[in-house]
């Protein structure tokens, strides 16, 4: 298998191709990483504090995207992983959650992620993944009901690779402060590199490894839906 990994101008583009993967009828493995720096918040949060009229903030520009959560950043250093597929009846939020870190955390075992909250950090979750208290992965998702009473879902991660994550932090800490929110730490956030003292990040190979447990995953999904 290839991964596919697509380089895309900015996280607008890679939101773009992941709602064509939410809509699609099939499963799907999407990898993508944007070349430029962004905000990305959710649509109700730019409404809420009116951001959509400032366009960007700190020079960074600011994007929507339809899952909840709360303002991340994006740029060269992220790689977002998204997987597309559909459930039967029955099957819950949490699976989808069990089913994403799972992937991320056999992809990626040698860094001993662990699930749970990161305090401080950026877009804090309970499936965030962890090391040492540091925040390495967030992640999401989005579901819709499908005739036959099942579900598609999209399964997105946003895994911090390489690059400067405090500073980039700290622009997420001023946005927050700016908008009166609960205060953002830079010191609560690590990269894959950082934790492993690199300075060059193997995206590619990161990449490969996340595209062929997800498609594990989906594999074993396909096989529950068609036992339902």
């Amino acid at each position: 298998m290839t991964t596919g990994l697509r380089l895309v101008k900015d996280a607008a583009e890679g939101l773009a191709l992941e709602a064509a993967l939410f809509a699609a009828p099939n499963p799907g493995v999407l990898l993508w990483s944007p070349r430029t720096n962004s905000i990305v918040c959710p649509a109700s949060l730019i409404r809420k504090h009116g951001l959509q009229d400032r366009g960007r903030f700190a020079g960074w520009p600011i994007v929507a995207r339809p899952t909840g959560g709360g303002a991340v950043p994006q740029g060269p250093g992220t790689l977002n992983l998204a997987l597309g597929y559909s459930v039967p009846a029955g099957t819950t939020i949490e699976d989808g959650y069990v089913r994403l870190t799972q992937c991320l955390r056999e992809a990626l075992a040698e860094w001993g992620l662990k699930p749970g909250h990161t305090a401080a950090s950026f877009c804090d979750g309970g499936w965030n993944l962890s090391v040492g208290g540091k925040k390495v992965v967030g992640t999401a998702q989005r579901w819709r009901p499908l005739p036959d009473g099942g579900f598609r879902v999209l399964a997105h991660a946003l895994v911090l690779v390489a690059g400067d994550v405090r500073a980039d932090a700290r622009v997420i800490a001023a946005l927050h402060r700016s908008l009166d929110l609960p205060p953002v730490e830079p010191d609560a956030h690590e990269t894959l590199c950082g934790l492993k003292g690199q300075q060059e990040p193997n995206m590619s190979e990161i990449a490969d490894r996340l595209y062929r447990a997800s498609w594990a995953q989906l594999q074993q999904v396909g096989q529950s839906r068609a036992a339902a």
